[in-house]
């Protein structure tokens, strides 16, 4: 229906008699009717209008019309026609309050849910919920907008990045340049960015990511560009250099140093869960060559299911080996370390976090993608069991004995979680900033941890709280430093993940005793995978909890915006002054 129709139905006027007799039920019928009782009322309204075109000039006449004795004639009275306008005008003006009813009713309809919603309104809650919107550009400026907030895109899903935050990077970069009109859609691993320049005209671009290179320094420089962007700082051009410098940034650490990290790390989870220092020695040296290891099977091009099944492997087969011979004591320590080591810590977050924030499709390829690993080690750590078996292995005692806290005890494991930490932000790519933020983040939740295990609440609901305080804690020291909080969010998860549980469960499952069964261990493995699905839970709790708390350069960001927004509606009334 056209906006003229839609303008000229109001002003249709209906009979006294028939609005006196059926009143506002009169029109709730004629919204019942549809079209056909609007097209009656366009039609009564013409035939209306007509008769007054016809009737004016006659009127007039008649007013002005006197005998030959110069009196008026009493039929035309002035005064006996004036309550006869004003009966007409009363009834039109009625006519009009039932006539618009009746065509909003029918145009524009009850629910307002169907308006489309700008997408500035995704930004609420982020570190980007205040650009300074730009003038809308032209075609071809609209086109080299959308091509750079893809390529930003992009950069944001090879290295690591989640779905919420690179939504709401791309809206805050088309936000800042003018094109708030534009729509995102991300699904899995493809962006599609969809525009309509103000004469109708459609541009879309679309991004394809056909791998992760995990890359938390790359992430960290995009957010410090897309907050410039949305404080106004920073023009289309610099925007453009500065993005295809962060495309090329080389990586803060060689190869051979976050080598050495991963290593660091699993031998101070050895620590971590009760092992001696020779159980972590040999724990840096597994890690190193479950890597190496990694590194060569995968030349071959062989899925990564079957690499990360012959990893688990490895270590199992490490850590039996090293039982037998009497060289470590508790050789579970070491294949629980290692199990750590290759969990999809990373894809394990992001999956919950688009769950819960309302990515369903891209939930679910990260989904199968945790699931598929995790099915890897399983399927790797029952290979282990039985090969050593086979072999004459004696089998590794999965019983953890329960100690006191000792005061040596307890502040060894306090610095093997601040050394967990600090090696997950190497291992991840973060610059060495993050590492005593990550360290801070880390113990605080390792202690929120154990303090919850010695509460004896169990062990699900305490890995929801202690990552809880970990996303808490992280998203605001993140946002402080200058990049988002999965930055801090993922190492200092590292010190919570439950790789002993998973081994204990697996390990019952491949060696059935008449003390275990099948479905005992089952259930356990079952626990297990819940109560590390929980610590990513957890962590996306803790964020959003954390979203009220302001950082400064937040504040600081809101404030140039507001600013900038206030210079530019003064200097547009002042202009317009000035023109009137």
């Amino acid at each position: 229906m056209t906006d003229d129709s839609t303008e000229e139905a109001p002003t249709a006027e209906v009979p006294v008699d028939a609005q006196s007799s059926s009143g506002p039920e009169h029109g709730a019928k004629q919204a019942e009717t549809g079209s056909s009782a609007l097209q009656e009322m366009l039609e009564l309204t013409r035939q209306q209008r007509l008769q007054e075109l016809r009737e004016a000039p006659t009127g007039q006449l008649k007013s002005d019309e006197t005998g030959s004795d110069g009196a008026k004639s009493p039929t035309t009275s002035t005064a006996k026609s004036k309550p006869k306008a004003d009966h007409r005008g009363a009834s039109q003006r009625i006519a009009q309050r039932v006539a618009r009813r009746t065509v909003g009713r029918l145009v524009t309809g009850t629910s307002v849910n169907t308006q489309p919603v700008p997408i500035v309104t995704a930004l609420k809650g982020s570190p980007y919920k205040a650009p300074v919107q730009a003038s809308e550009p032209g075609e071809d400026e609209a086109r080299m907008v959308l091509d750079f907030a893809a390529d930003l895109a992009a950069i944001m899903m090879r290295a690591g990045a989640g779905t919420t935050d690179i939504e709401v990077s791309v809206i805050a970069a088309c936000a800042a340049f003018g094109l708030t009109t534009a729509q995102v859609d991300l699904t899995s691993n493809t962006l599609t960015v969809h525009y309509s320049t103000s004469d109708g005209r459609l541009m879309t671009v679309m991004r394809v990511n056909r791998g992760e290179s995990i890359h938390f320094a790359k992430l960290g420089s995009v957010h410090k560009l897309v907050t410039e962007l949305v404080a106004g700082n920073i023009e289309f051009n610099d925007a453009r250099n500065r993005l295809d410098a962060i495309r090329s940034q080389r990586r803060p650490y060689q190869e051979w140093t976050v080598t050495g990290a991963w290593g660091l790390m699993v031998g101070s989870l050895v620590l971590l869960l009760g092992g001696g220092a020779v159980a972590a020695g040999l724990g840096i040296l597994m890690s190193i060559f479950i890597q190496q290891s990694g590194k060569l099977i995968g030349r071959t091009s062989l899925p990564s299911f079957f690499i990360t099944a012959l990893q688990a492997a490895i270590a199992t087969l490490v850590a039996m080996v090293a039982g037998n011979f009497g060289i470590i004591e508790s050789p579970q320590y070491l294949v629980a370390a290692g199990i750590v080591l290759l969990l999809p810590t990373q894809s394990l977050y992001s999956s919950v976090q688009d769950a819960l924030t309302n990515f369903p499709l891209t939930a679910a390829g990260r989904m199968v993608g945790v699931v598929l690993t995790l099915a890897g080690i399983v399927s790797g750590l029952a290979l282990g069991v039985v090969t050593g078996e086979a072999i004459g292995l004696s089998p590794i005692e999965v019983l953890v004995p329960k100690t006191g806290v000792h005061v040596l005890t307890a502040i060894v494991s306090l610095v093997a979680a601040t050394v967990v930490a600090m090696a997950g932000v190497v291992g991840m790519q973060s610059t060495r900033r993050f590492i005593l933020p990550a360290a801070f983040v880390g113990l605080a939740s390792y202690i929120t941890m154990t303090a919850l295990t010695l509460l004896a609440i169990d062990n699900v609901l305490a890995s929801l709280l202690a990552s809880t305080v970990t996303g808490f804690l992280a998203r605001p020291l993140s946002l402080r430093l200058g990049a988002p909080s999965i930055v801090l969010m993922i190492p200092a998860i590292y010190t919570l993940l439950q790789g002993l549980s998973i081994f204990t469960a697996v390990y019952q499952i491949a060696a059935e005793s008449a003390t275990t069964s099948f479905a005992v261990g089952l259930s356990s493995l079952f626990s297990a995978i819940l109560a590390n699905a929980a610590l990513a839970v957890g962590a996306v709790l803790g964020s959003y909890l954390a979203r009220p708390l302001k950082n400064l350069k937040a504040d600081a960001v809101e404030r140039t915006a507001k600013s900038a927004r206030s210079a530019e509606s003064s200097i547009t009334i002042d202009g317009s002054q000035q023109r009137d």
